[in-house]
């Protein structure tokens, strides 16, 4: 969850409200402010810039203020004639839907790869590397790009697997060790029962790969290493999760690549035996046809 949409949604007093009103009016100046500034300039306390931050869950002004810059900063690149929530109207033509739908997707992968960290990266794939099994974690339509990420690992003779019945979830996470690795799909990163599975995974001291949107949240907070997608979107209100789904699958085809990428040639000579091996079916179209000079 974006943190400016959690401001909007947090319960405030007068008070602490007159302070979060003046964040979002006052974006591009809020760097000089420290706490008497602010607490001056809104008519409040100190005390009520400190219990506005521990409310939106920082310690203090100081790391309230970077993550909200941060985000401004983050918000102000890419998508600037898009509205992530609500790309198109009701009075677009047809094509026109069609052409802003894919370059909201153009737009969110190219943030997507703006927002990954190389030694970030490189951690996750040296996670995916050393685990035995590789165990994905989702709720609802995020379990669809995960199925698709399995699918591509179990083909490349890698255990993985996803849980798609929810009660299971807890159980399975338990059955983990330190010897496999598990990924955790949340955009908000405050999902309760993910962050269930996180906290077992932890105790059971499993590697965790969590793919969340920007700033921190619960899920973040135990993750071992911490992929950023795309964060544009609220919560619920929008058409669809265009852009975070986009990111998403991104994120996980990066991971796959770059686990392929690592043993390049015995990955690849892996999957032209499996070929062989199973795909008896005849082909017509030579553009598909592997036996065709």
């Amino acid at each position: 969850m974006l943190l400016q949409e959690k401001m909007q949604r947090t319960a405030f007093s007068a008070n602490e409200q007159a302070i979060v009103d003046f964040m979002l009016q006052q974006q591009d100046q809020l760097k000089v402010y420290g706490t008497p500034q602010l607490a001056q300039a809104t008519y409040t306390s100190p005390s009520v810039v400190v219990r506005v931050a521990k409310k939106l869950g920082f310690s203090g002004w100081r790391a309230l203020k970077a993550s909200f810059l941060a985000e401004v900063e983050y918000l102000q690149t890419n998508f600037k004639n898009l509205d992530a929530n609500q790309p198109f109207t009701a009075q677009d033509p047809l094509m026109t839907v069609a052409g802003k739908v894919t370059q909201l997707e153009i737009e969110s992968a190219n943030d997507t790869l703006a927002l990954l960290d190389h030694d970030r990266l490189l951690a996750a794939r040296q996670i995916l590397l050393n685990a035995q099994s590789i165990n994905v974690f989702g709720l609802a339509n995020l379990l669809f790009s995960a199925d698709e990420f399995v699918y591509k690992m179990r083909h490349l003779g890698k255990q993985a697997q996803t849980f798609p019945i929810q009660n299971m979830m807890f159980q399975e996470a338990a059955m983990l060790g330190p010897a496999d690795c598990a990924i955790v799909m949340s955009y908000s990163g405050e999902s309760d029962p993910l962050f269930t599975v996180t906290d077992i995974l932890q105790q059971r001291q499993v590697p965790i790969i969590a793919l969340t949107s920007i700033g921190e949240n619960r899920l973040s907070r135990l993750a071992d290493v911490t992929l950023k997608v795309t964060t544009r979107e609220n919560s619920y209100r929008k058409i669809a999760s265009f852009a975070s789904l986009t990111s998403m699958r991104l994120i996980l085809d990066i991971l796959y690549s770059s686990y392929f990428a690592s043993n390049y040639e015995q990955n690849m000579q892996f999957k032209v035996d499996l070929g062989t091996l199973t795909e008896k079916r005849p082909l017509d179209n030579h553009i598909i046809d592997d036996d065709l000079d």
